[in-house]
Order: C-alpha cells, then structure tokens, then sequence
C-alpha cells in the first residue's frame, strides 16, 4: 500500500507539470496570436486564444509527424503527446461555471455522412475534449452550416450566430471541428447605475470622444509597473476565480509599445489592494478573425498545405485531409452588473485536396487600453479598447 500511495503522489506531480506547462504556453499563444492579429486590426478586439488552442489541440489529435509537431509549437502546447493529453484532461473541468457564474468550454466534431471516424480519435476526443460527433451532409452546404450554427448558438447563449457560412462548406469537406467558450458573470462589486455618466475617452493625444463611464469606489487588486509603464487593476467577478484585469498605459498614445510586449504583461504583477476610484466605459464589441494566415506566421504551416499535411489520424480509411479555413466570432458586453463573452472557433477539413489606503486612488480609463479575462487556469478572453462603443 505504501508503494501505492507513492506512485499516485508521483503520477498526481506529473500530471500538475503538464498543467503547468500548458497555462505558460497559454499565456505565450495568448501573446502571439494577438501580435498577429493586431497587424491588421487596429480598432477594438475581443478574441479568445483559449477557443483557438482548444479547437486546434483537438485538431492536433488527427495529425501526424512533422504536422503535429507545428501544431505542438504553434499553439506552444506541452512538448509530449502524453503531456498535452494530461494538461487538457485536467483543464477541461475546470472550465466550467457553478452557483456564481456560467462559463462553458463545449466542442463538436461534424463529420461527413458515410464516413467512419478512426477509432483511437474518436475515443481521445471523447473522453478528453468530451467532443460529441455528428454525422452531417456536407453537400447540402446551407442546411449543414445552420446544423453547426444552431449548435454554435445553444452553447453560447445565442451571442455568436452564422459562425460558419455555406462558403466554408462543400462537397470536398469531410470534418468540421467546433469549440464554443461562454462567460456570464456578475461584478463582486458592481457599478451603480446612477453613477454613468458621459465622460471624455481620448482616443489620441488629438482626438477626444464622450463615452458612458461607470464608476465605483472599492479595494481592489492594483499594481504599478514603472518598467512597462502601465497600471493593472484586477476586478473579480462574484466567486472570486474569474477576474477581468484592465491594463492602462500612463501615456495617452502609450498602447502600441504595451502591445509590443504584451508576453510580459499577461505575467503574475505585485499587486497590493488598494481603495480605488474606478472610472471604466462601458463598452460592447464583436469581431470575427479569418485565423489561417495569422496561425501561419506562427509557424503551422503543413496542415494547410495539401501536399505536405499529415492529417491521417482522423478518418478509419486514411485518407488525406488538409484544414481549409480556421474562423473565430467573439463577443464581449461590459456593464455595470458585469460581462458576459463568448466565443466560438470552427477548423474545416477538405479532402485533398494586500494594504488600503487612506485616500481612493483615482483610476481613470480615458484612453486606449488592454484587458483580459482570466479563471485562475487560463487567460479566456484577450483584447482591447481603442475606442468605446455600447
């Protein structure tokens, strides 16, 4: 019995390892993936790496050789199949809400009628990914793209619709692989309404807008950082394990150097509470990202290349598959009473082809800037405000 106990302790320590391994690389792929898109994306973003990793790790399941190892370094997932295997084991119940919030991670694979998945994916995607599979008629491309829409709606709460268009769809499509990521929660110390007032929002150091801005008065998480020259405020949600963290440059025109070293500001930060006097805008965005060329720059190359990806490992037969499209919708809505997001990502594959003090700080966010979402395991939302809509 003794030795028993010891190789649980050992097999529980590896286990965390592989935890751990995949939180930092979320934290780098968060960084990466948001470089990328902000090269041409200059207005406000909401994306969630998180819904990209989880798709593309359940992706990385079908692929072979040197196709998987790009997927492993790309999404900078644990550097061993078991580890990555592990990591997401523990990962995935995690996410998931409870008597304070909801937070959903879901994930479907669609798969061409008539055909028989591999058995070892199958069962991987399963009981890891808790991935249900369908089989769907992907000739009829408008009647199967309102299949995966309506799935895409039910998980999110009905905020991301027409994820897939019948364009991304046709005869060629054999698997359509979706993950949908959902967060509705209330604010520990919510903003009273009575408070929301026009206040000015300085887009530039010349152009000024007015934009509804709630505010409260509460101890809160805070942290200087003179190196990057930001303030961080960390806001929690009732629960206390989801926080949205505002990273605010000192400088009006400051953003673009913080997003340049954006791998640094995701990190831990030395806060101290401190009675704080927030002034936040609300604000209220939807993007959708085409994600192929931004994953490219990355470095995952092969699986959209169709003479060179390796994809084997998702249908019984072999035959060859290459990934045609990678699309992310997210949406995020701030209030006074809290934030609801969500996300969903979808990869199709064709064949081959602690002090207070005294005096409230005043922080005021009246200027460009970064914010996150992060459960204690994972950073679940990522973006930023250039200029406040609602």
């Amino acid at each position: 019995m003794k030795f028993l106990f010891l190789v649980l302790i050992a097999v529980t320590v590896c286990a965390d390892d592989a935890l751990k391994e995949l939180q930092q690389g979320n934290i780098q792929f968060s960084s990466a993936l948001y470089q990328q898109l902000i090269k041409t994306n200059p207005g406000n973003i909401i994306v969630s790496p998180l819904s990209v990793q989880l798709v593309l790790a359940l992706t990385q399941l079908g692929a072979k050789g040197d196709t998987a190892q790009e997927l492993t370094k790309g999404l900078y997932l644990p550097n061993s199949p078991e580890k990555v295997k592990e990591a997401f084991k523990l990962l995935l119940p995690k996410l998931k809400g409870n008597e304070f919030y909801k937070l959903e991670a879901a994930n479907k694979v669609y798969i061409k009628e008539d055909y028989a998945i591999n058995a070892e994916f199958q069962k991987l995607a399963e009981e890891i990914f808790g991935a249900g599979l369908e089989n769907i008629d992907f000739v009829d491309t408008a009647a199967a793209s309102v299949t995966i829409n309506k799935w895409v709606e039910g998980k999110t709460n009905e905020k991301i619709k027409n994820l897939i268009t019948p364009d991304m769809l046709s005869a060629m499509t054999r698997l359509v692989l979706v993950n949908a990521v959902y967060f509705n929660g209330n604010w520990s110390s919510p903003f009273d309404t009575y408070g929301t007032e026009k206040r000015k929002f300085f887009k530039s150091e010349k152009e000024e807008i007015e934009v509804a801005t709630m505010q409260v008065t509460e101890t809160f998480k805070y942290a200087e950082n003179k190196d990057l020259d930001v303030r961080f405020l960390e806001l929690p949600y009732d629960g206390h394990d989801v926080t949205f963290t505002i990273i605010l440059p000192n400088q009006k025109e400051g953003l673009k150097s913080v997003e340049g070293r954006l791998n640094e500001v995701l990190l831990p930060q030395n806060y101290s509470y401190e009675r704080v006097h927030l002034y936040l805008p609300k604000f209220r965005i939807e993007n959708t990202f085409k994600l192929v060329p931004a994953l490219k720059e990355l470095g995952i190359q092969k699986a959209f290349d169709g003479d060179e990806a390796d994809l084997t490992g998702f249908l019984a037969d072999k035959k060859s598959l290459v990934i045609s499209d990678v699309v992310q919708k997210a949406f995020i809505n701030v209030t006074e009473t809290g934030t609801e997001a969500a996300a969903a990502t979808a990869v199709a594959l064709n064949r081959v082809l602690f002090e207070h003090s005294m005096t409230p700080i005043d922080f005021k966010v009246e200027q460009p800037f970064l914010y996150f979402i992060r459960k204690e395991e994972a950073i679940l939302f990522l973006g930023r405000i250039s200029s406040p809509s609602s």
